[in-house]
């Protein structure tokens, strides 16, 4: 099997209720998380031994997180502007990540916070830090 390599994901945002379509093409790293919620099920047991801690999941959280270059093209900068007035309203916007051509990975409406980043000795940057919404819009999608 080859190796993936981090250039080869794709990161789109668009227009909630839909799969994002527009690609963002000077985003630097990407990370999906993907993790489960759990409720105990920890019984005190016959009080003769110190029970196990148990669990059963009880939700599913898909974080996505990158940064992106600030104003190096056209297409970024369209981005850029998109994904900051979406941070500034909390308006929802769609946002697919895939892990390469042909996988599946995070796609989902949700709301957005951004850090924007200005080294003295490098180029600017945003973080933006992705939160899914309600199931109301369209189901997300979560493939580890």
């Amino acid at each position: 099997m080859s190796k993936t390599m981090g250039y080869q994901g794709l990161l789109y945002y668009g227009t909630k209720g839909s799969t994002a379509a527009i690609l963002i093409v000077d985003r630097v790293d990407a990370n999906f998380d993907l993790s489960v919620e759990t409720g105990s099920t920890t019984a005190a047991g016959d009080g003769t031994a110190v029970p196990f801690n148990t669990g059963e999941a009880t939700a599913l959280t898909g974080k996505v997180t990158f940064n992106i270059i600030v104003g190096s093209t056209g297409a970024n900068d369209t981005a850029i502007v998109a994904l900051q007035a979406a941070a500034a309203t909390g308006n929802p916007i769609a946002l697919r990540f895939i892990r390469s051509t042909g996988k599946t990975g995070f796609d989902a409406d949700c709301v957005i916070s951004t850090k924007q980043g200005a080294p003295l000795k490098g180029e600017q940057t945003m973080d933006v830090a992705v939160e899914m919404l309600s199931r109301s819009l369209r189901p997300p999608v979560l493939n580890g």
